[in-house]
């Protein structure tokens, strides 16, 4: 009352109250308008290669006729495999009945699961004097895909003439005449037998059979998902993924195979064009492990077309191992740390000439895949 004794009348009363009013009503502003706040982060579907420019979104919308003067979200993503975390503040104000999209990007460098969320929500009152915090949206996930290396074209041994097979190419011909792959006009220098007589008598032209190309069996694409430097892992994973696109391109079946420490079990991924990131997701989400090998995991009676084996530094044994299983062809992919690594690598492999190795160093995985034959 000491203000009202200075000034004697009712305006300096109505601005006593105002003054010790205000903070309640600052306040009680804020709560309601956040309340009504929504929050939306707007993420890229499917999966994104790593090392490329991401655009994320921030939706905000204040529906209240009060505006927020200022807000401050602190938004966290974190790559799972690399576990690396780093942190984005944006502060802006909402204006009353309004809404704006803020655009962020992000430029993840490790391939890997990329969990992106909202951690706190700030918003202050007009004079500054409280704040208080709003649940945020639920987290969202993005999964960055290892770089795909051209390689060389997948030999004509994987795809076998072999009649017996049921399996065959739906984008090449061949010669397997149990199955007829289409028609097409007849051209200088075809087969006579592959002439189709009764269709050919209601054409004006000749009309030619083309024989269907069996599929031979599917090979086999086994990691060795144990745990290494982050370098390494990547290029394990780079060549991984280059070999299964390298096989899908030319339609031959392969199988994506790793240990499962916690299941302590075998994992098959049946491969195909829509399968292949789902494989590298799922072997990406397993947990590494600490045993040199897991190469027991697989039947040793089990007939192998062709087995490609992806290690991060190889070892004896785990070649020894390599022979005993029943594979027509067995190649070892080895990602090396270093060039002595690389080094010792080329000695041990003038002791198993009946494997074809592969030695890969992080950085230069393109160039040694593109000398591995498939």
């Amino acid at each position: 009352m000491f203000f009202f004794l200075l000034f004697k009348d009712t305006l300096s009363l109505i601005l006593l109250l105002c003054i010790f009013l205000l903070p309640g009503f600052s306040w009680l502003w804020l709560r309601i308008a956040g309340s009504r706040l929504r929050i939306r982060l707007l993420c890229p579907s499917g999966t994104l290669p790593a090392g490329e420019q991401i655009e994320l979104q921030l939706f905000l919308q204040n529906p209240c006729i009060l505006p927020i003067p200022h807000a401050v979200f602190r938004i966290r993503y974190r790559n799972k495999l690399a576990q690396q975390d780093e942190t984005i503040l944006v502060s802006t104000g909402l204006p009353a009945r309004s809404s704006q999209t803020i655009g962020l990007q992000l430029l993840p460098e490790s391939c890997g699961c990329l969990r992106v969320e909202i951690t706190q929500i700030r918003l202050h009152d007009m004079l500054r004097m409280f704040r208080i915090r709003i649940s945020a949206p639920p987290a969202q996930e993005l999964w960055i895909m290892p770089h795909i290396w051209p390689m060389q074209t997948v030999s004509g041994q994987v795809l076998s003439q072999d009649s017996e097979n049921e399996t065959f190419s739906q984008y090449r011909s061949g010669d397997d005449p149990s199955e007829v792959f289409g028609l097409r006009d007849y051209h200088p220098g075809d087969r006579l037998n592959r002439i189709h007589w009764k269709l050919s008598e209601k054409n004006t032209g000749l009309i030619v059979k083309e024989f269907s190309l069996p599929i031979g069996q599917a090979a086999v694409l086994f990691a060795e998902w144990k745990q290494s430097p982050l370098p390494m892992q990547h290029a394990l994973l780079e060549s991984l993924i280059s070999v299964s696109v390298a096989f899908s391109e030319s339609e031959h079946p392969h199988n994506l195979c790793w240990f499962d420490p916690p299941g302590e079990r075998l994992v098959t991924v049946p491969v195909s064009d829509a399968s292949i990131y789902e494989g590298i997701r799922r072997l990406m989400s397993t947990p590494t492990h600490t045993l040199s090998s897991t190469l027991h995991c697989i039947d040793p009676d089990r007939s192998i077309s062709h087995l490609i084996y992806f290690t991060a530094g190889v070892q004896p044994e785990q070649l020894v191992q390599l022979e005993q299983l029943h594979a027509d062809r067995i190649t070892v992919i080895s990602v090396n740390a270093d060039e002595e690594d690389a080094a010792c690598f080329q000695r041990t492999a003038a002791a198993f000439p009946q494997l074809e190795l592969c030695s890969v160093s992080p950085g230069c995985v393109g160039a040694a895949l593109r000398e591995v034959i498939l």
